[in-house]
Parts: C-alpha cells; sequence; structure tokens
C-alpha cells in the first residue's frame, strides 16, 4: 500500500476508535456473557450521551482536530488545516454551551408541565412574588404568565377541602405484617420499596400490597402479599399455571431487569415505583415506566407507560402498555420516581438567578416527625375518586416546617411520552391550612399526654402523618413496631381529636371523639396495663353491666 493509503488508513482508524470500541464492548457482553446484562445499557447510553447529548460535540470535535493535524502534516495544506482549526473551535463552544445549560433545559422540559394555583392570583400568596412581579397578567391562557426564559403559569384555584381518603394503617406497620408472609420459601423476601398503599374502590377498603422477590441465578420472584391494615398478611404465589421464571434481585439469567432490558433497551424503571396485586389467585405485578426523549440538544426523562409482569406455566410474560386510562388498574401506572423529579424542578420556574440565589420553590419537609416518609403519598381523592401523587411542601431554602404548598400530580393515568400535569396549590399566607409539622407534632403529643395516659411514656412512638385534608392529618402510634393506634388530629383544632386502639390484630375498636376506646376485652386486662382513659372507660363498662344485671334479676 502507497504511503499515502497507509497514512489515511491510519487517520481513519484512530478518528472511528471511539466508535470502534464502543462496538466491540458490546459484542463482548452481548455475545460472550449476555447474562449478565451489561451489554442492556449501551444503546441507553448512545442515545443519551452521543445522539442526543453533548457527547456529539466531542466527538465532533474530536475529528476536526484529527482534520487539522492531517491536513497539516500530511496535505500540507493550511487553508484546510486553518477551516478544521475553526470548526474544532466551534464544536467545543457549543459543547460547553449546551453543557452548561443541560440543567435548565431539563427544568424547561418539566416546568412546561406545571401550574401553580392561589386563591387570588392578583393578590398572590409572597412565595409566589418572584413570578407575579413584573409577569404578564392574563397572557397565554394564564391569569399570570412568568416573565422568564423558563415558562411559570399562575392561575386561579384552590387546594380541595374534600380532601382525600385516610389510610388504614401505617407504612410501619405494614411492613411487619408483610414482611411475615415470606417466610415459607427460602432466598424470597418482600422487596420494602415496592410496598405501596392500594385504596380501596367502591366499597372495597384500601390495603397495602408488597412484591415478593426472588434472588440469585434460581429462585424467581415468590408472589404479592397484601394487607388490609388488621389482622394477618396473605398472599398469592407464582406457582402452578401462574409459575415464573425470572426475579428483579435475580443475576444472569434469573434477572428480570435483564430481560425488560433486552426487550425494551430505550425503557428504564426506579425498583421504587413497582408495586404488585392479587387478581384472585394469580399475582401480578406491575412496573412503571420511563424512556429518555429528545429535548433541546438532550435527553429527558419521560413516562413510557406500564410492563405487567405475569407468570405462565414457568416462563416470564410481559405485556407492554405505553397507555393506561384512569382506573384501569388498581394503583399508580404514573412513576412516583418521575412525580419526584417533576416536583423537584419547580424551582426553575422564575429562572436560574431566582432559583440560586432567591432560593424560589417548594421542597418537602424535613421533620423528624415524619420517619423520612415526607412526599409523594399516593392518596384517593374524596370528590373525583382519582388517585393522586400528593406532597404538602415548605418554603425552599427555609429551615421552617411550615406546609405552604401541596403538590397534586395524577397517578392512575399514562400516556407514553407525555407529562401528566402537576398542579402546585399556594396557600395564601393567611390560610389556617398552612400548618407547621412540627407544632402539630408537638400537638399531638401533648394530647396524648392528657388524654391517653402513658402511651407515650411506655415506649410508645407517634410516626407518619399523612394528609386528609390539608387540616386534618392522620398519625399512628407504635410499640416496638406494632401499630396501637390510630390518631385523626386538626391543626386549627376545628375537629376533636379522634383515637382508635388497635388490637394485636390491627383491629379498631370502637372510638368516641377525643378519648381513646376501651372494649370489653381491653376491661379484662391487668388494671397496671390499662391507661386513664381505658380505666374511665371500663369502669362505666362495669356499672353498665351491673345496672343490667339488678334489672334482670328485679321481680315483676
Amino acid at each position: 500500500m502507497p504511503y499515502e493509503g497507509r497514512v489515511l488508513l491510519t487517520a481513519v482508524i484512530a478518528w472511528a476508535s471511539p466508535l470502534l470500541l464502543i462496538v466491540v464492548y458490546w459484542l463482548f457482553w452481548a455475545i460472550l456473557a449476555p447474562g449478565f446484562g451489561i451489554q442492556n445499557g449501551v444503546h441507553a447510553w448512545f442515545f443519551n450521551v452521543i445522539l442526543h447529548g453533548s457527547g456529539l460535540w466531542w466527538l465532533i470535535a474530536y475529528f476536526f482536530i484529527g482534520v487539522a493535524l492531517y491536513a497539516g502534516a500530511e496535505l500540507e495544506n493550511a487553508a484546510l488545516a486553518g477551516i478544521a482549526v475553526l470548526l474544532t473551535i466551534v464544536s467545543f463552544c457549543g459543547a460547553g454551551y449546551f453543557a452548561i445549560n443541560l440543567d435548565k433545559n431539563e427544568g424547561r422540559f418539566y416546568a412546561g408541565a406545571t401550574t401553580f394555583y392561589a386563591h387570588d392570583p392578583n393578590q398572590a400568596p409572597s412565595s409566589l412574588h418572584l413570578i407575579t412581579d413584573n409577569g404578564n397578567r392574563n397572557s397565554d391562557g394564564c391569569a399570570i404568565r412568568g416573565n422568564h426564559d423558563v415558562y411559570s403559569c399562575i392561575q386561579k384555584g384552590d387546594l380541595s377541602t374534600a380532601g382525600w381518603e385516610p389510610r388504614v394503617g401505617s407504612l410501619d406497620g405494614a411492613k411487619i405484617a408483610l414482611s411475615r408472609a415470606t417466610g415459607a420459601v427460602q432466598a424470597v423476601s418482600l422487596r420494602t420499596e415496592t410496598i405501596t398503599y392500594l385504596n380501596g374502590r367502591g366499597d372495597a377498603p384500601g390495603y397495602w400490597s408488597g412484591v415478593m422477590d426472588g434472588s440469585g441465578i434460581n429462585v424467581p420472584l415468590g408472589g404479592v402479599a397484601e394487607w388490609s391494615g388488621q389482622g394477618a398478611a396473605t398472599s398469592c404465589t407464582f406457582s402452578g399455571p401462574y409459575g415464573i421464571d425470572r426475579a428483579f434481585g435475580g443475576s444472569r439469567m434469573n434477572s428480570l431487569n435483564n430481560l425488560i432490558a433486552e426487550h425494551f433497551p430505550l425503557i428504564g424503571f426506579d425498583p421504587s415505583d413497582v408495586w404488585g396485586y392479587c387478581d384472585g389467585k394469580e399475582p401480578i405485578v406491575v412496573v412503571p415506566v420511563t424512556t429518555p426523549i429528545p429535548w433541546t440538544h438532550r435527553t429527558v426523562t419521560a413516562p413510557a407507560g406500564v410492563i405487567v409482569v405475569r407468570g405462565d406455566h414457568g416462563h416470564t410474560r410481559l405485556e407492554y402498555r405505553p397507555d393506561v386510562a384512569a382506573g384501569a388498574l388498581p394503583g399508580p401506572v404514573y412513576p412516583k420516581s418521575l412525580t419526584a423529579q417533576q416536583r423537584s424542578e419547580n424551582k426553575w420556574a422564575a429562572g436560574r438567578e431566582d432559583m440560586n440565589r432567591n432560593h424560589f420553590g417548594f421542597d418537602p419537609a424535613s421533620s423528624d416527625a415524619q420517619g423520612g416518609n415526607v412526599s409523594e403519598y399516593l392518596l384517593r381523592d374524596k370528590v373525583t375518586g382519582r388517585l393522586q401523587w400528593v406532597t404538602p411542601m415548605t418554603l425552599r431554602g427555609s429551615t421552617s416546617q411550615l406546609f405552604v404548598a401541596y403538590s397534586v400530580t395524577p397517578a392512575d393515568e399514562v400516556h407514553a411520552r407525555n407529562l401528566n400535569r402537576q398542579s402546585v396549590y399556594v396557600l395564601d399566607d393567611n390560610d389556617p391550612r398552612r400548618i407547621n409539622i412540627d407544632n402539630l407534632d408537638a400537638d399531638a403529643r401533648s394530647w396524648l399526654a392528657t388524654n391517653a395516659g402513658t402511651v407515650m411514656a411506655n415506649g410508645g412512638k407517634l410516626v407518619e402523618f399523612t394528609p386528609i385534608d390539608g387540616d386534618t392529618w392522620r398519625g399512628f402510634v407504635e410499640f416496638n413496631g406494632r401499630v396501637a393506634y390510630r390518631m385523626d388530629i386538626s391543626a386549627s383544632h376545628k375537629a376533636p381529636v379522634q383515637l382508635v386502639e388497635l388490637d394485636n390484630n390491627g383491629t379498631a375498636a370502637a372510638a368516641h371523639p377525643g378519648t381513646p376506646a376501651a372494649s370489653n376485652a381491653d376491661c379484662g386486662k391487668m388494671l397496671s396495663a390499662l391507661t386513664p382513659a381505658q380505666l374511665t372507660r371500663c369502669a362505666k363498662v362495669f356499672v353498665d353491666e351491673l345496672d343490667t344485671r339488678q334489672q334482670q334479676t328485679q321481680p315483676r
């Protein structure tokens, strides 16, 4: 081969070497070790980083550097070398520009699906002033349209006073009850991040569910466990006609993650989005999924529908549904993880400067009273019956635990590549529903100390406040992990506290407003085990019983 040909071939190989290395890497894992699933991420990486990210600009710059060197050293063509150097500089500038704006472009994507609501936009809460100041009135279908390079829209609206249906049990209680349903099969355990509260439909009560996952190279999914908030958990298993051969915690050819990636290379999911339910005896696992889509010289994460996982006589059957109508499945189909990401991007609505310097936006609380369970509550709207992801929020950049806004996003409907609308209801500065979660926790503890004797002194732990209507919240009292009471408390004290005692199976006894209930079973316990309120209640039970017997023995 002539010298010029060898030089040209060497240059082409040098230019193409990055792509060749990617191809060799993919072939190695795809052919020699497919069970590990490493090759499954190459497609998505190439799509995100190279085709629709700043990586493409770096490859172009690398190419023009080679052209400049080849033209100057081998061709001795100064003009071509100069043009290549100029194009290299342009490529570096393009890569730098898009790298700098990656975060803002992501914020712009999610902000386009967010609407802020205020009772009176013309006298909006102070937390929205960075949008209302210099905002455009009655513009683009908004009462106030922000005058920034990131979309922001304020409309007239109020957080519903009807609120949401309360839960029948706590997340901590569900973890304990559901874990007891997984001990019958070796190497199968409850995947705690899949525990989901499934609100009741019609006359059916709500319940908690969790996926029993397998592990290793041989143990597939075990099934789905369900707990109604009382009694023992029940389960349905991947056995017999519902047998399956993959697990989320599996490896190599037992990996359900690998199987999903092989069938859908550009689809991903977060383990915390997975949930399951029993359709009679059949366990069904639902995986809300996401996909990257191109957006202004980058990719952003968008919903992609759901994958329904079933067992079929020892094999795994995947059903991909890009669109799911509201109510088609008993739980959330819009990913919780995507909702959290969408919610966190509300900070961009007033632009980069106000986000960084003035801390615009809203965040979940960080109070210890919530025990880390602070955002994306799956609740059913009392009026519409729709499932929603609900997050009470405080001011961003503030240490205050005062709830000033609520993020509400539909959870029971999804359409691939389209974000669900996020509604941020910002409470007026004088709205009584602007509560401080630490104060609510203190009020609850004070009430318990006054009205329920030694509940807290004997080791009770007050956990997991979830909103019912913004003013009324439900919490639970636990003893060594067992939920013993549920408590409904009004932050504004408009309604009396409701405290209901639960027995060892989680069964609720009849309760009276403002006092813990005592059943006949309670009155048969050792007196030292009863609270003062229960002693009072039992005294009345004994007097009533004595009076009834005396009337029965009186002559007629």
